[in-house]
């Protein structure tokens, strides 16, 4: 640790004590506002903090503290959390700045991390987003700990990197959907568990882990409902993505039929369950099997498959008549989701008429010759 050869002084104009310190080139100031010989020593005590602790991050390579950040998500974090970002960490973020000196670091070096994440790797524009905000989040953490100071401005994503391209249910392939309940099992045409699930995902735009956690007796009153929580890939029951991601919407007559006929199909097979959607064996549905069946449906029905989160997509696109901030209230997006407009609050009929809407625009597809 460096030490402290000057005294904090008293500054009149300002009425502030003051003391500035310098080490290996970098100077601070600090101050209090504090009367008396309590100031004098404030100030002083936070210059000797700042000492103690920039030198003791000049000595300490930065892949102690990614390596430190890691274990950290894995005692606070969801599983599927955890386990993205230390994938980062591990691929992109360790071997670019792992063997610098923290206080050596600079929003170059992080650059460097996104940059060489897209020309070696070829990642698309939304996976180096995710980088850059993995590299932030973990700054955030280190700042919280009085490991650094550095808070970049502007880490950019090259403008070469490729935008993946939505996708989703052409209206051919929703005219099927909704006319066909059939799958091929065994080369036999089969009803398919799923279907009240695939039709009932693509009418709300849930997300497929809102999908999984919906329960008919809590989360379904009337044409009403009421999405509480998430079950992720990993199994785990969440509070869902973020806070607009829990909210109540109106169900239109075609989701309200979905859900009568899913209830009809469970008594048929005997299934009990708090699921509206459950496995075959009345558990929550396995994400990795619901996908299998879904790509199976499509194959069997000559509809190009597309992911189960592109089933939410393909609600927004024919939903495009639908003002954005119904939209917004309907599917659970963020301020700072591309949508259009600002998320407000639920007005009287608000929620009948987003309802009317989806109502209005599945039906111009599905029913048209």
């Amino acid at each position: 640790m460096s030490e402290r050869k000057n005294e904090a002084a008293w500054i009149e104009s300002r009425s502030r004590w003051q003391i500035n310190v310098q080490d290996n080139g970098i100077r601070k100031t600090f101050t209090s506002a504090l009367a008396g010989r309590r100031g004098k020593a404030d100030a002083e005590r936070k210059a000797e903090k700042w000492l103690k602790d920039h030198t003791t991050s000049e000595k300490t390579r930065v892949d102690v503290f990614l390596d430190q950040y890691t274990d950290y998500l894995k005692e606070t974090k969801s599983k599927s959390h955890a386990s993205q970002y230390s994938g980062f960490i591990r691929l992109y973020i360790q071997p670019v700045i792992g063997v610098f000196r923290m206080n050596k670091l600079t929003e170059g070096d992080l650059q460097a991390v996104i940059d060489l994440a897209y020309s070696k790797n070829n990642l698309a524009d939304k996976t180096l987003r995710d980088v850059r905000g993995c590299l932030l989040n973990w700054l955030k953490w280190c700042r919280k700990r009085g490991k650094t100071s550095l808070h970049p401005e502007d880490l950019t994503i090259p403008a070469g990197a490729k935008k993946s391209e939505k996708r989703i249910v052409s209206p051919d392939g929703l005219k099927t959907l909704f006319s066909c309940s059939t799958t091929l099992w065994r080369g036999k045409p089969t009803e398919d568990f799923y279907i009240h699930a695939y039709r009932f995902a693509v009418l709300t735009g849930l997300r497929p882990g809102e999908l999984r956690a919906l329960e008919d007796k809590n989360d379904i009153q009337g044409t009403r409902v009421t999405v509480r929580g998430a079950i992720n890939v990993h199994d785990e029951a969440t509070q869902g993505k973020n806070n607009n991601a829990r909210r109540t919407f109106q169900m239109s007559n075609l989701a309200t039929a979905e859900v009568d006929g899913q209830r009809a199909m469970l008594r048929q097979c005997g299934i009990v369950t708090p699921y509206l959607f459950p496995a075959p064996d009345g558990g929550p549905m396995k994400h990795d099997h619901f996908y299998r069946c879904w790509r199976r449906y499509c194959t069997s029905n000559n509809i190009p498959v597309v992911s189960l989160y592109e089933l939410r997509h393909t609600y927004v696109s024919v939903n495009k008549e639908m003002p954005e901030g119904l939209k917004k209230m309907t599917i659970g997006h963020s301020q700072d989701m591309d949508t259009e407009g600002t998320y407000g609050h639920q007005m009287a009929g608000d929620l009948a008429k987003a309802a009317a809407f989806t109502e209005e625009a599945f039906s111009e597809i599905i029913k048209a010759k």
